[in-house]
């Protein structure tokens, strides 16, 4: 922040920025969340699952830790996930994501400003966010990206302060915020070579100095990546659990092809993989903030005062490279509905990109232009955002493409999901539930059935004796072809005869779910 700077100035455009950013974020997610349609992402709604069940479980705590999914996001959501409304409801996840997502808007706010030591390049910058219809829905929803973001930004702003002559404190909190980043998505894990990077080339000094630096900031940002691979090598005895398992996308994606041959439209085409992940981008946040942010990577490549200074900022752009490679050659799937198959999913990814786009976005006032300039500049960059948002919210918040491909793709509302739910309200009674882990999102919250009512996988102790005679158990069955309680109960049949159908609904594809009750009175373990 330049010197000249009046301070009395400075406490008041960082306390209107604090009162706007609040402000803005308990509006949306009270907005969203009246609406009802901050819970409807399959993956929000398994997020706090997650989190409740380190808590209520049949084998709380640590069993409840899975393969795929990083596991800081449901630590932190788990206190809040105990009160059945915040849990049924999906607040519990989504109180942690506008939280961060505050966190981050600040953050995004001073990176900018101290980068071009001038307040106006943050303010236009925290506009950028601000402004971002889809992001505000992002960050009223119980996905893990706010949460990402806040520890991307957290990162790159502690190195900027450390690039400017910081200690070692700056490069030991960057470490840290890069550790709890590789424990919320693999993103994060993406950056780390590229931030490995920054701290070598970032100041000059002596070799040997680069190099224990660079080693001190990777030994503690690296122990999130070591950690879950030891998590996943300890709990399912191989450490590439996560990647190759059989909840993974590559698994999934294999079981796509099995069953409909269809192959992803970017699978081995890194080209096509830019392409549709360019048009996520612009859907997410519109093309007058992508030209925006374009001008303001050309005013940082013209401006060779700044440009050394402003350098951390790449970083933000790493999401850039990751998600398209992620596309072509690791069995990621990203539609837009305006490419083939034109339909919505995993639009979200976009938003990683959004604290990148915000801080170059805010380049655009450039220190070398005159104060009139900056003024009218700054003033014209605002109505552009705000002319974006209003286009984008023409046909009201459920029209955002976020929301759109949220309600489409809910789970809440498949025909399967919705045949449980009416089964297990007409039929129990207080039983324990046999079901297969992560096969139904929705029943459990929609029925109110504590999940240490339930009974899957996980529970590894109880499981290998249901061969034995689950009636003991369970006194409720739910089963869908192909699931892991159909395979059981193939496997052992004798296990099984106390058991009567009770509801049986065919699917699509020759697939159904049915629902099995204990035949004598229930007064199971």
């Amino acid at each position: 922040m330049s010197d000249a700077e009046p301070g009395r100035r400075f406490r008041r455009v960082t306390r209107a920025c604090w009162i706007a950013i609040l402000a803005v974020d308990a509006a949306s997610l009270a907005f969203f969340a009246s609406g009802g349609l901050n819970n409807l992402y399959g993956d929000g709604i398994a997020h706090v699952a997650g989190a409740r069940l380190l808590f209520d479980s049949r084998t709380p705590g640590y069993a409840e830790i899975g393969s795929v999914w990083l596991p800081l996001f449901h630590v932190l959501a788990a206190p809040l996930a105990l009160s059945d409304t915040l849990w049924r409801t999906g607040l519990a996840g989504s109180l942690v994501s506008a939280a961060a997502f505050a966190g981050t808007a600040w953050l995004v706010f001073r990176l900018a400003s101290e980068m071009s030591n001038a307040l106006a390049p943050g303010v236009l910058a925290l506009a950028f966010l601000l402004l971002s219809p889809n992001l505000l829905y992002g960050a009223a929803t119980p996905l893990t990206e706010s949460l990402a973001l806040f520890w991307s930004v957290l990162t790159v702003y502690a190195l900027f302060r450390f690039s400017r002559g910081g200690t070692q404190k700056a490069l030991i909190g960057a470490g840290l915020a890069a550790f709890c980043g590789t424990l919320t998505r693999y993103d994060e894990w993406f950056v780390l070579p590229f931030a490995a990077a920054f701290v070598f080339l970032c100041r000059a000094r002596r070799p040997r100095d680069r190099v224990g630096e660079t080693l001190l900031f990777s030994l503690i940002a690296g122990l999130g990546p070591l950690l879950w691979l030891a998590h996943n090598a300890y709990r399912f005895h191989n450490p590439w659990e996560f990647y190759d398992g059989p909840y993974s996308a590559q698994a999934i994606y294999a079981h796509q092809l099995a069953t409909t041959g269809f192959r992803y439209p970017t699978d081995g085409s890194l080209w096509c993989a830019v392409r549709y992940y360019l048009e996520d981008l612009k859907l997410v946040f519109g093309p007058l903030e992508l030209v925006m942010a374009a001008l303001g990577i050309n005013a940082w490549l013209r401006d060779g005062a700044l440009r050394r200074r402003r350098s951390a900022a790449l970083l933000l752009l790493v999401p850039l490279i990751f998600y398209p490679v992620s596309m072509a050659h690791a069995s990621v799937a990203l539609y837009v509905p305006t490419l083939f198959p034109y339909t919505y999913y995993n639009l979200r990814y976009g938003l990683e990109m959004a604290p990148g786009l915000a801080v170059f976005a805010g380049f655009v006032i450039s220190p070398r232009l005159s104060a009139q300039v900056r003024r009218w500049a700054f003033a014209a960059a605002c109505a552009v955002l705000a002319l974006q948002a209003g286009w984008m919210l023409r046909a009201g918040p459920r029209k955002l493409v976020m929301v759109q491909e949220a309600i489409l793709n809910t789970p809440c509302k498949s025909p399967a999901e919705q045949a449980v739910i009416r089964s297990l309200r007409a039929h129990y009674h207080g039983e324990t539930v046999l079901l297969a882990n992560g096969e139904w999102p929705c029943v459990m919250p929609e029925v109110g059935i504590p999940y240490r009512n339930t009974l899957t996988s996980v529970n590894r102790k109880y499981w290998r004796k249901l061969r034995f005679g689950a009636d003991r158990y369970v006194g409720l069955i739910i089963v869908k072809r192909g699931d892991a309680v159909d395979e059981l109960m193939k496997a052992y049949p004798k296990g099984f005869t106390n058991f009567e159908l009770i509801r049986e609904q065919r699917l699509a594809h020759g697939s159904y779910v049915a629902i099995y009750r204990c035949k004598r009175p229930w007064g199971g373990k």
